[in-house]
């Protein structure tokens, strides 16, 4: 059954659903649309407004579910330059037949005004065009659009002040010959699921602008989605003023689908999906999958159908992913079943799912970049990673959500959404890969691609409980990435523990000629010496390394028990002082600002408000550095590089806290630490960017939970290229430390 809707927050709850229901092909288009697309045929049934159904004869649609007011509808606005009974001159929202002609209706009758319409682009509110006394908007459009100096008049409480009834918006409504008792039943299910889904269409990604409390507002005090016989009278009256004003023909009748034979079974609550899901798979390592797969344990679509089925549920919930690829995975996992069938097995990651950040270029598939200057984005070849995740016979499915270009470190994106964290879902996932660290830690995907400038792999890693590795820089391409700052960008596994994040890494590094930050450097076997332990290893402890600040007590505790625990493995712990801290901090700032506004400057020319705040701020200073300050700063770097390098010689690794706080509420972004509250604002820096300031190797992985279950993070760091001793030392900690493993976020648990 093909059946269409509205681009609407409000239309959620009806179709929520439907989403992923094979039996359901939803199409979404703007309500105007619909109805001619319904009267043509191209679909069986559509979400069309109640006067688009006055002019459609042998319709009929599905009882007792639709969209009207209750009090205050917030989303139907008109917003007046002069009282509405001297406007002359009104624009009308092009999207909604249902709104504009009962706008109409209302100034006649209401105002006795009888002003010349207009259609105005619901996207681009007329607010400055003072040849309108007046101008409408409808659905999110009228969401996030404030008064300003505007009388605004909400025109849904309006008009049930006026006439004593509801205003009808929407019907599921079904062309002739089509729709039975069957859907008539599919359509009430999913009413009754979806509103008792409300909670979680607000937690998850909302339309830009549009926040959490007016949201839940919106969708519980203004909306009601039961059509009953009072919400059905105010239709038919709404009908009998618009034939009286001419506006519909005579003629229309009421016509339902048949409910005589119509069973309408209570759906369950969402969470029964969850529990039918085949969890073990979704939490399963690669490294065990490899194994799995390859000897045909289990085939690579049970593994891919296995994620898609828990990122259905939970997704909606989380935002980790921003496009989800459900029918590409398909053909990739079928295509490495028979490749493997036949003999034909690649390696550990094929058949092995993973996703890949919205920044990542995916030939043929939306990639956003998390900007509103890219929403259409459909590149035309694959980024030189993603390439090489398919030469290794990986499956994407989808792409996971990042900060507006990736440019901060909470992943609360203003044009899509906020990622929220498994472990609490009211506490940001950090960022910029925000989205890949979200996946990896709630079973959504085993493994997946994030980048860090500053820290945007390792950061989300941290406080989602997962791993996160960056590589020497050079070592994986960035060719089709789209650049923070070329200098200090690197791209890299986001996993689940540290072998998988050295078979991942096995996948995508080598040189690549056509990237001109990629080094031509011996590639070696990252997992060959994995399980080599560290006995006789020197790890360095070094509070100087992130400058001495301050680190909350609980992790401090949980590192100290973690130094412990290298003590007791046979390494060799030496604490060490360093004296650069501060001329690392000093120089990143003056090559990341220029190297980001190089990027960003013809975009923020041509549309300074197209970004969020948080980046147009980073902009703003960023564009004041000069180019002598560069120049220095580049020259400082290469300096450093090789104090640095001389610091980890004769080291095996250096451990350290990775996040000197547990992740932060996403209402407040205000950290605890030693029972205080801080800003979170660049808390990860001195942490994190002294490895992209030197470009040598660190990896995150999780040392607990501190008192209120959230996860904490060591951070394990190398000289440069030394990629292997990285991940032995990690793999070995996890080891000893498999208590810490096992645990999953409550969210989908």
């Amino acid at each position: 059954m093909k059946l269409g809707t509205v681009p609407f927050l409000n239309a959620r709850p009806l179709t929520i659903a439907l989403e992923g229901n094979p039996a359901v092909e939803l199409v979404v288009e703007p309500p105007s649309k619909l109805a001619d697309m319904l009267a043509s045929g191209e679909l069986d049934g559509a979400l069309v407004s109640s006067f688009a159904l006055f002019g459609m004869r042998g319709a009929r649609f599905a009882p007792g579910v639709g969209i009207a007011s209750k009090g205050p509808v917030e989303s139907i606005r008109l917003y007046c330059r002069k009282p509405a009974d001297s406007v002359r001159r009104v624009g009308l929202d092009s999207w909604s037949l249902a709104a504009t002609n009962m706008a109409r209706v209302y100034l006649k009758r209401r105002w006795g005004a009888e002003p010349e319409f207009v259609a105005i682009d619901p996207l681009k509110p007329p607010r400055d065009d003072e040849s309108l006394d007046a101008f409408l908007l409808i659905g999110d459009n009228a969401l996030r659009e404030p008064p300003g100096d505007h009388y605004v008049l909400d025109l849904g409480e309006e008009w049930q002040n006026f006439i004593g009834l509801p205003f009808v918006y929407a019907l599921w409504v079904f062309r002739p010959g089509a729709g039975d008792a069957g859907a008539a039943a599919l359509l009430q299910n999913a009413k009754k699921e979806g509103v008792g889904r409300i909670e979680e269409i607000v937690n998850g990604a909302l339309p830009p602008g549009v926040d959490r409390n007016t949201a839940w507002c919106y969708l519980t005090e203004c909306i009601r989605y039961d059509v009953g016989d009072e919400e059905l009278e105010g239709m038919q009256r709404f009908y009998e003023l618009l034939v009286e004003d001419g506006l519909v023909a005579e003629g229309w009748e009421p016509k339902l689908v048949d409910e005589a034979t119509a069973r309408v079974e209570v759906v369950e609550a969402a969470a029964s999906k969850e529990d039918d899901m085949s969890d073990d798979l979704c939490f399963t390592s690669i490294h065990d999958l490899a194994t799995m797969i390859r000897k045909k344990e289990v085939s690579p679509v049970e593994v891919a159908e296995a994620h898609l089925r828990r990122i259905e549920a939970l997704n909606p919930r989380l935002f980790a992913y921003q496009t989800v690829t459900a029918e590409l995975a398909m053909e990739g996992a079928k295509a490495a079943e028979a490749e493997i069938m036949s003999g034909g097995w690649r390696g550990p990651m094929h058949g092995v799912p993973y996703g890949a950040k919205d920044i990542v270029e995916t030939a043929g598939v939306l990639t956003t970049h998390g900007s509103s200057f890219h929403r259409d984005n459909v590149p035309r070849e694959d980024a030189e990673i993603i390439r090489r995740l398919k030469d290794a016979g990986a499956v994407m499915l989808g792409k996971t959500v990042t900060h507006e270009f990736a440019a901060a470190a909470v992943s609360i994106n203003p044009h899509y959404g906020t990622v929220r964290n498994p472990w609490d879902t009211e506490r940001i996932v950090g960022g910029s890969s925000g989205g890949s660290g979200a996946a990896c830690a709630a079973g959504l995907a085993p493994c997946a691609i994030g980048t860090d400038t500053g820290g945007s792999i390792r950061n989300p890693a941290s406080l989602c409980g997962g791993v996160g590795f960056k590589a020497t820089h050079g070592r994986v391409s960035l060719r089709g990435i789209c650049p923070n700052a070329l200098s200090l960008d690197h791209a890299g596994p986001m996993t689940r523990t540290a072998r998988d994040a050295g078979l991942m890494l096995q996948a995508v590094v080598g040189y690549d000629a056509k990237d001109a930050k990629s080094r031509d450097v011996p590639v070696p076997d990252y997992t060959a010496g994995v399980e080599d332990g560290v006995r006789g290893s020197r790890v360095l402890v070094c509070p100087d390394f992130h400058g001495g600040v301050e680190v909350d007590s609980e992790i401090t505790a949980a590192f100290e028990a973690a130094v412990e625990v290298f003590r007791a493995l046979g390494a060799v712990v030496e604490e060490v002082s360093f004296a650069h801290h501060k001329r690392l901090m000093d120089f990143f700032p003056l090559i990341s600002g220029p190297e980001f506004s190089e990027f960003h400057r013809p975009f923020f020319e041509q549309n300074p408000d197209g970004y969020g705040e948080d980046v147009r701020e980073r902009l703003e200073w960023s564009f004041k550095i000069g180019q002598d300050d560069y120049v220095r700063a580049l020259r400082e770097r290469v300096l450093a590089q090789r104090e640095v390098a001389a610091f980890f010689e004769g080291a095996d690794a250096l451990i350290q806290p990775a996040m000197p706080c547990v992740a932060p509420p996403i209402a407040t972004l205000t950290a605890r630490m030693n029972g205080r509250d801080v800003s979170y604002k660049n808390i990860h820096r001195p942490f994190l960017a002294p490895h992209n300031a030197t470009g040598f190797p660190a990896l995150v992985t999780p040392m607990g939970r501190n008192s209120e279950g959230m996860p904490m993070s060591l951070q394990i760091a190398g000289g440069p290229w030394r990629e292997t001793d990285v991940l032995r030392v990690a793999h070995a900690y996890e080891v000893a430390t498999s208590e810490l493993r096992n645990e999953r976020p409550p969210v989908g648990a």
